[in-house]
Order: structure tokens, then C-alpha cells, then sequence
């Protein structure tokens, strides 16, 4: 009598099995059309066109402290630039458009603050400036990894192994 038992509750099991590794489970709430690649795409492309049209008006913003020309002016600048970045938000937000306007790397760290800032728009702000140091970098990465006896250095995991 155990063995008809056994044998069912076998194939009970292995139905189930085949069920959920053949049908593919359908998530609750979520339209099997969205799951299509091309689906996802579009929305990615609308998201995108969102954001483009968000940081337009930010572009247009005439009000910047005067960008410097010499490295006097540069550190001057900055100074004025770290005192701001601690002031009110519209402080704040006119050291994150003047930090998107010179795009100096010296800005970095005034950028990644701003981001966290409290105030959304310094926080935009310094998410659109910080767009610009995303990716390869100045004329390429051959052109920062020669070194002063024009050498091609070492990746740093490779150069850390030696």
C-alpha cells in the first residue's frame, strides 16, 4: 500500500517541478507586455527624455560668481566656493551652478557634498555637475596612463600584484 502512495506523491512532486521550471511565473501586478525588451527600452528612452528636459531650464541660469584665469583666482575662487556651499540654499545652489560653469576637478568634493544635500535642487544641481566627470576621461585613457618617461603604466590592480 506504501508503494502507490510513493509512486503519486512522486509524480505530484514532479509535476509541480515541471510547472515552475517550464512556465515561466507571472509576477502579480506587472503586465507581461512590460517584461518585453522593447518595452523596457522605451521606458528608458522617455526617462531619459525626462531628464533632458529637466536640467534645459538649469542651463540657462545667468547668475555665476566670475570664473578665474589664474591660479590665484583659482584658489580664491575656491575658498569663496567652500563658504558658500555652508551658507543658505540659494548659497548652496549658486556654488553648485558655478562649480557646473568652471568644471574644474578641484570641485569634486563640493559636488559630492552637494549631493547630499538637504535642499532637492542643490542636490539636482550638483548631480547634473557631476555628469560631466562621469566616463572616459580627457583625451582618453592612453592619454593618463603615460607616465613622465612616456610609458604606458600599468592598470592599478596589475601594478599593485608587482
Amino acid at each position: 500500500m506504501g508503494a502507490p502512495i510513493a509512486a503519486f506523491l512522486t509524480l505530484l512532486l514532479s509535476l509541480l517541478l515541471l510547472r515552475r521550471l517550464v512556465f515561466k511565473p507571472v509576477v502579480p501586478g506587472i503586465d507581461g507586455a512590460l517584461l518585453d525588451g522593447s518595452a523596457i527600452a522605451a521606458l528608458n528612452r522617455d526617462r531619459l527624455q525626462q531628464l533632458e528636459e529637466r536640467s534645459i531650464p538649469l542651463a540657462l541660469d545667468q547668475q555665476l560668481l566670475p570664473l578665474p584665469e589664474t591660479s590665484q583666482q583659482a584658489r580664491e575662487l575656491l575658498i569663496e566656493l567652500k563658504q558658500l556651499s555652508h551658507g543658505s540654499s540659494d548659497q548652496r545652489s549658486l556654488a553648485m551652478r558655478t562649480c557646473h560653469a568652471w568644471g574644474d576637478r578641484r570641485c569634486l568634493p563640493l559636488l559630492r557634498r552637494g549631493q547630499r544635500d538637504s535642499s532637492a535642487p542643490v542636490a539636482l544641481l550638483a548631480s547634473i555637475a557631476l555628469e560631466a566627470f562621469r566616463g572616459e576621461p580627457k583625451g582618453g585613457y592612453l592619454a593618463t596612463a603615460v607616465t613622465d618617461d612616456a610609458k604606458v603604466s600599468l592598470p592599478r590592480n596589475v601594478a599593485r600584484m608587482r
